[in-house]
């Protein structure tokens, strides 16, 4: 058995290495980094994911940057910037106050402050290097409060190394003095998408919080006495602590899109993940790329503040209770179509704002922050959404008592390879295969406008139409009118043009 020796014991056994993480002695010997800490700190990454993925609902890679980040606050002071972290969701009961009572107890020392009562405590708390925890940021950030703005001025002043504000404090001689304090310290902001100003939220690595069914109940009174794998870590990270100074010197590249204040937010992380095993770097260069990009992407598309989750995951609802009651797979495309027919000024040409018809980017960048991954059909063919990808936030918000609408069940009646209930099927929303598909979901008079292009925006892909010259003339204007793509008009126009119709 080997005993666990304290790192500083290390000169006096002329152990002296330049990097304290050594690995494994290729015969199986133990590490020496195990002998001296008794745990191996190249795994503690994957410890802290494993527990965190136990309790939180959000996806791997959420978690994967939440177990980064917690333990930056115990080497912060080694680091340049310190990234916030911005705790929100657009579905209640998804667990926020939660997660910051793990960031509390897996992290440095840390206070939690549901409001903010004074400039100057806040000031002295980043100072003793305190990790500031904001619950309900939404309301005791809000701009009417007079002490908002002084918490985000230490909050954007901390940031950086060297980062300090100065205050007045009592003094019993002269009444008040003016003090400097360091305000470079970590930061969280938790709560229903906090109406920060641009240049905080600039600094903030987001998490999209979601409820799960699938986690279990942070009960602490249990888990302090009785979960190993909590009580282990909280003993190990201070011990990492001590001495990953020297592992996380090094500056480890990042894409080269993540620049400026990009890469400065993403930095940190990316040194904390260069001492632990596995593909923890690899992953911060990835997410560091796609933050990015959404960052680019939300603020053309005006996501970047407020956005109507919640009505896009109510019309998605409707939509598959009347139109695809028997679908367990919409493909992406298909789905923004008959958003944008159904409901025009929020989703197609005649919303607000300029942003145009809504597209499958813009899609699956709003349904992420509710937990809803995109999949592809059994095919692979195709990308879009399954019904049961939906059940967790239409459950949450009561989509369907709101709807007064009885949920569909996909699948049932069109045989074993249509059971939705394991989410296996991909049995897509199409209009069908063949003419008589087409013809069982329009009206009989197929010259009616609103009925055709409601059938128009139930296509998926050109491929939908088995014949295109049995289509009707009214029916191919309809689908020019709702469908705006190249295959879509091309398709069109010539068959029109055959028929001597000028379009």
């Amino acid at each position: 058995m080997i005993a666990t020796m304290n790192p500083a014991d290390l000169g006096s056994m002329g152990l002296i290495a330049d990097d304290p993480f050594i690995s494994d002695d290729p015969v199986g010997m133990p590490s020496l980094s195990n002998a001296l800490y008794g745990f191996d700190p190249s795994g503690l990454a994957n410890r802290i994911f494993r527990l965190l993925k136990r309790y939180i609902g959000a996806t791997d890679d959420d978690l994967k940057m939440l177990t980064l980040w917690i333990m930056h606050t115990w080497v912060f002071a080694s680091l340049y910037t310190t990234p916030r972290l911005l705790v929100t969701s657009i579905l209640p009961g998804a667990g926020k106050t939660t997660l910051l009572e793990w960031i509390g107890h897996l992290g440095a020392k840390s206070e939690m402050l549901s409001a903010i009562s004074s400039a100057s405590l806040l000031a002295n708390l980043a100072d003793q290097g305190y990790t500031l925890l904001v619950d309900e940021a939404d309301r005791s950030l809000r701009k009417d409060n007079p002490l908002a703005a002084d918490f985000i001025a230490v909050v954007n002043t901390g940031y950086k190394k060297g980062g300090s504000r100065t205050i007045q404090e009592p003094d019993k001689k002269h009444g008040w003095k003016v003090v400097r304090k360091s305000t470079h310290a970590p930061a969280v902001f938790a709560g229903n998408n906090p109406d920060l100003p641009a240049d905080t939220r600039q600094r903030c690595i987001p998490v999209f919080l979601y409820p799960s069914d699938e986690v279990e109940e942070s009960d602490w009174e249990m888990i302090e006495e009785n979960d190993a794998e909590y009580l282990d870590l909280r003993h190990d990270l201070p011990i990492w602590a001590e001495t990953a100074a020297s592992a996380i010197k090094p500056r480890p590249t990042l894409p080269e899109s993540v620049k400026g204040r990009y890469r400065e937010v993403w930095l940190p992380l990316a040194r904390i993940a260069q001492t632990q095993s596995g593909d923890w770097l690899d992953t911060v260069r990835r997410l560091s790329a796609e933050f990015v990009e959404q960052a680019k992407t939300d603020a053309d598309l005006g996501l970047a503040n407020d956005s109507p989750h919640i009505v896009l995951l109510k019309d998605i609802a409707e939509l598959w209770a009347t139109q695809w009651r028997t679908c367990t797979f919409v493909g992406s495309q298909q789905m923004c179509d008959a958003l944008a027919y159904g409901n025009p000024t929020q989703w197609g040409d005649q919303q607000p704002g300029g942003f145009g018809r809504l597209t499958a980017k813009r899609l699956a960048s709003m349904l992420k922050k509710a937990g809803v991954e995109a999949s592809r059909n059994r095919e692979r063919t195709k990308r879009g959404y399954r019904f049961t990808a939906f059940a967790q936030a239409w459950k949450t918000l009561k989509i369907w008592e709101a709807l007064k609408l009885e949920p569909p069940t996909p699948g049932t009646g069109m045989g074993a390879d249509a059971d939705a209930s394991d989410g296996s099927d991909t049995s897509d929303a199409s209009i069908g295969s063949t003419l008589e598909g087409i013809s069982a979901n329009i009206s009989k008079n197929d010259s009616e406008p609103e009925r055709l292009e409601h059938w128009a925006a139930t296509l998926s892909t050109t491929a939908d139409i088995p014949d295109w010259t049995a289509l009707s003339s009214d029916q191919l204007q309809a689908i020019r009118k709702v469908k705006h793509t190249g295959l879509w008009l091309n398709k069109t126009t010539t068959e029109l043009s055959r028929r001597g119709i000028t379009v």
